[in-house]
């Protein structure tokens, strides 16, 4: 049997570990997302997959608010089990995602990442550029929104955790001078 001051430890690190795997999306739709649909194959045959239910992630491009619907671009990333994006300059391509409300494009902005689990509606073509480029097209059903990692605080030189650089050599006892 552990002892109490083990079991509190125990039961902290096991709830830290399991908060960190803790899906984005349901687990009712998760349960409903087709795990063998990759965005390669999305991508290259995306009519075939009409009505299957795809979890992508990636960096926002741009959103475009409509009368009755939001479309977001987003640049595909790979992504974890629970959908978050890697932290990576890699992607297979591009994929529209379609919501049917109003998202705020200051919230939903360029670089945002994003995860979402929807409906494949198809493919769609649209100018890139100079080329045209066939987007794979998802209606959403549900979005999470990632938070950027913040910067550690940074102090400007010459100062160092809050006090100039010369205050630690020139204070301390016993420094030679």
């Amino acid at each position: 049997m552990l002892q109490p001051d083990r079991n509190f430890w125990v039961i902290g690190i096991l709830s830290l570990m399991l908060g960190a795997c803790t899906p984005v999306i349901s687990p009712q739709l998760m349960d409903q997302v087709d795990r063998d649909v990759t965005y390669a194959s999305l991508a290259a045959r995306s009519d075939e997959f009409k009505g299957k239910v795809v979890l992508l992630g990636g960096t926002i491009v741009q959103t475009v608010p409509k009368p009755n619907e939001t479309e977001i671009e987003v640049v595909q990333k790979p992504a974890n089990a629970s959908g978050e994006p890697h932290l990576t300059d890699k992607s297979e391509g591009r994929f529209l995602v379609v919501v049917d409300r109003f998202l705020d494009p200051a919230i939903y902005r360029s670089g945002r990442d994003i995860t979402v689990a929807g409906e494949v509606r198809g493919s769609e073509v649209r100018r890139l550029g100079e080329i045209d480029y066939r987007y794979p097209v998802i209606s959403a059903l549900e979005l999470y929104l990632w938070r950027r990692p913040s910067a550690p605080q940074a102090y400007p030189y010459p100062y160092s955790f809050g006090y100039p650089v010369y205050w630690r050599w020139w204070h301390y006892p016993g420094y030679p001078y």
